[in-house]
């Protein structure tokens, strides 16, 4: 999920809709889309394209060999900063120093492609990723230097062969949304800690 990829052939796409012109011409669209979490069949990859506003999104499936270059979230921490983010996200490679993350999003998007994707306004959202879940507390502290920076910074915590929280619903709830790619489930917080 969040991997950015590029495709041979936007063409070579399959959807319930039709194809919106937009997704063939729009630089933010035309043969890049990001991987959405979704179940499938094997070989073939759920995917979104993103146009330039947030009215314009597409969901499609594509064969996994019409994928010609995957660009994580954790690779695109290491793109081009949008000048309009830049000290946030200095701040934010300071914060998850020895931590596994990585950027998404339009922030994310625009750091991977180089295609300007934000505005100056651009939430910027992150994934934590774990292997399991094991201490609420260090999460606690990085929730609270998050709530510092200048930006909205909305952080997903990506739990392997489990599935994703948000991190404010984490430290803030007793219940969270456990996002996974059969659907959404309302979960006991005590419960990740325990069963992964």
């Amino acid at each position: 999920m969040h991997d950015i990829v590029y495709l041979e052939s936007a063409l070579a796409i399959e959807s319930r809709e039709s194809i919106p012109d937009w997704v063939l011409t729009e630089k933010t669209a035309k043969n890049i889309a990001v991987v959405r979490r979704m179940k499938t069949l094997e070989n073939i990859v759920p995917i979104g394209f993103r146009g330039n506003d947030r009215t314009k999104r597409f969901a499609a499936l594509t064969p996994l060999d019409n994928i010609q270059k995957v660009i994580t979230p954790e690779q695109a921490t290491f793109g081009q900063i949008p000048k309009s983010h830049e000290q946030t996200i200095v701040h934010l490679r300071q914060i998850c120093r020895g931590i596994r993350w990585g950027i998404g999003g339009s922030v994310g998007f625009t750091m991977a492609t180089g295609i300007h994707a934000c505005t100056e306004e651009s939430d910027i959202d992150v994934i934590l990723y774990k292997e399991r879940m094991e201490s609420l507390q260090p999460l606690q502290r990085l929730h609270e230097q998050i709530q510092q920076l200048n930006h909205q910074v909305d952080v997903q915590v990506e739990v392997a062969n489990f599935g994703a929280c948000l991190l404010n619903e984490l430290v803030t709830s007793t219940t969270v949304l456990l996002r996974t790619g059969t659907g959404v489930f309302l979960v006991q917080r005590d419960n990740l800690f325990r069963s992964n």
